[in-house]
């Protein structure tokens, strides 16, 4: 797809044809027709890849359970897309939180409050992955309060 005239062969074509699947740059797998793993199983693999390197820097780099956390970590990191891997790992290597969780309406990274438009967003049901808009880290969820 060079040229907005590709695209309008994509509308013209009919309903009954099948199109060309184009996959996104953050898809996990080269196979296109292989659907987009679900928000919600990326924001938990996100979630314990943050508590997994977390637990690593408190520990010895040669230390068994370093070890056994880094081959923890390795296995999550392969669920999860390539785009958000390079994302956080980029806030990382900076020496930053790579993503964190929200808490009381401020992101966990710059501890600023987040807008109203995005608490929203993440207090959805069908929400999408967030970046805080100061320190640019995903924001998680907060845990659901017990009632």
């Amino acid at each position: 797809m060079n040229s907005a005239f590709d695209w309008l062969e994509v509308f013209r074509r009919p309903l009954d044809e099948p199109s060309a699947t184009y996959s996104l740059l953050f898809d996990a797998s080269d196979d296109p027709t292989q659907p987009m793993k679900p928000t919600d199983t990326v924001i938990d693999d996100l979630s314990q890849l943050t508590e997994l390197d977390a637990a690593k820097r408190r520990l010895e780099p040669k230390s068994a359970r370093y070890k056994e956390l880094t081959l923890e970590a390795e296995s999550v990191r392969e669920r999860l897309p390539t785009a958000i891997l390079h994302h956080y790992d980029l806030r990382v290597s900076k020496g930053r939180r790579g993503a964190a969780k929200m808490s009381n309406g401020t992101c966990g990274g710059c501890h600023l409050s987040l807008p109203s438009g995005q608490l929203s967003d993440l207090r959805r049901d069908d929400m999408a992955l967030q970046v805080c808009g100061n320190c640019s880290i995903f924001i998680l969820p907060e845990d659901p309060k017990p009632q």
